[in-house]
């Protein structure tokens, strides 16, 4: 009896024990998150974080009532919590110890791949998006402009070959066949996932663009549709710009078990000099590439200095060309300077341009037009919509 008493006395014992310290560090960590000083953006995970400010700022009554509050203070705890990188990269470690295949939507693929998966995305934006971006290349193709719509690939539907063996891409395909059969956009992925398939680096293992090699297929691919011939790839000189970039699937998962990639620029042998003329912020870039950003986290964001909402390209002699209108995500950035050997550019990234697209066109005196973005771009916002503003009536 003596002996029952004594061991239940000890199991109190530590059960108050271990009490104490969960109380204790809980109690620690929820006052650092307070104490230290708020951090407004995670260069590891290349993402803006909540501070008080944001949670306090504007009219706190309305976010109350609305729920805002309560949500931006979770996301205030999630992002300022002590530790959070380390936490993070802690359970990438936790993960593929356990021999699970996935962290935050990240699959761990072979040979260091980190792909981006989406199976069951949201499609409430999708139609419109399509229907939108089909209605505007209608009304150009109505002045005598020709154009084409063109989908980049994602990652998941290109390295099929370096899936976890559980993985299927059946869902994926589905998808994109849906899309293809209604809006028939031009397919670029059997040209990237043949050359993945031959081991060609065309995405990078940690981010979810193409790589500079994988924007040349498809550039090629394109300016076929348009009857023009693409440059030969021998015709260009490749510099090694960073042998250190990690992306942002990289940054969602923050595993301490990869390869950086390398980031590379094309340049053709005695070519032309360009200029990127950055219209809303008056300013210039001579060339393509911002190289700045290669002392930063988001090496991608080199190519054409980021996402800009009007840019102009055209050559540095002045000599004018035919011109292309580009509607675009940031995948058409590493492309831009394959395209600008044939046109003088009319560049517009639909999250920041809110214009009429089509009089622009019209404005410009464009010849050509290219819609070229992400399946998961058209799925995770309606941005496309705005291609329906100041289309002609019926």
């Amino acid at each position: 009896m003596n002996n029952k008493n004594t061991t239940a006395s000890r199991s109190r014992v530590f059960d108050i024990i271990a009490c104490v310290l969960f109380c204790g560090i809980f109690l620690a960590f929820s006052v650092l998150t307070f104490a230290l000083p708020d951090k407004d953006f995670s260069e590891s995970e290349n993402t803006v974080l909540t501070t008080l400010d944001d949670v306090f700022g504007g009219n706190v009554a309305k976010k109350l009532f609305s729920g805002e509050l309560t949500e931006s203070a979770a996301r205030y705890l999630r992002h300022q919590f002590p530790l959070r990188e380390k936490a993070l990269m802690l359970r990438s470690v936790a993960d593929m110890a356990l021999v699970r295949y996935e962290t935050s939507g990240v699959i761990y693929g072979a040979d260091g791949y980190l792909i981006p998966r989406k199976d069951f995305p949201k499609t409430d934006y999708l139609a419109g998006n399509l229907d939108a971006i089909t209605a505007l290349a209608g009304a150009l193709e109505g002045k005598g402009i020709s154009s084409v719509f063109a989908l980049a690939p994602r990652p998941a539907d290109v390295l099929e070959k370096y899936y976890p063996s559980a993985y299927s891409s059946l869902e994926l395909k589905a998808l994109r066949e849906e899309v293809q059969k209604k809006y028939a956009p031009l397919d670029l992925t059997s040209v990237l996932k043949n050359a993945a398939d031959k081991g060609e680096y065309v995405y990078y293992k940690t981010d979810h663009h193409w790589t500079t090699l994988g924007a040349y297929l498809a550039y090629a691919r394109i300016i076929a549709e348009y009857g023009e011939t693409p440059v030969s790839l021998s015709e260009f000189e490749r510099e090694t710009v960073s042998t250190e970039f990690l992306g942002t699937s990289h940054s969602l998962v923050l595993t301490p078990f990869t390869d950086y990639d390398t980031v590379e620029y094309f340049h053709r042998k005695n070519g032309n000099a360009f200029v990127c003329e950055m219209v809303y912020e008056g300013k210039t870039l001579d060339g393509f590439y911002d190289r700045t950003f290669l002392d930063k986290k988001d090496k991608y964001s080199s190519f054409m200095g980021g996402n800009y909402g009007l840019v102009h390209v055209s050559l540095e002699s002045g000599e004018a060309r035919e011109k292309m209108l580009v509607v675009k995500d940031s995948y058409a950035n590493a492309m831009i300077p394959f395209l600008a050997e044939h046109f003088d550019l009319v560049i517009v990234d639909p999250r920041y341009y809110k214009d009429s697209v089509y009089k622009l066109a019209e404005n410009e005196g464009c010849e050509y037009a290219l819609v070229l973005c992400s399946l998961d771009g058209l799925c995770d916002a309606n941005t496309y919509l705005l291609l329906n503003y100041g289309l002609p009536k019926e």
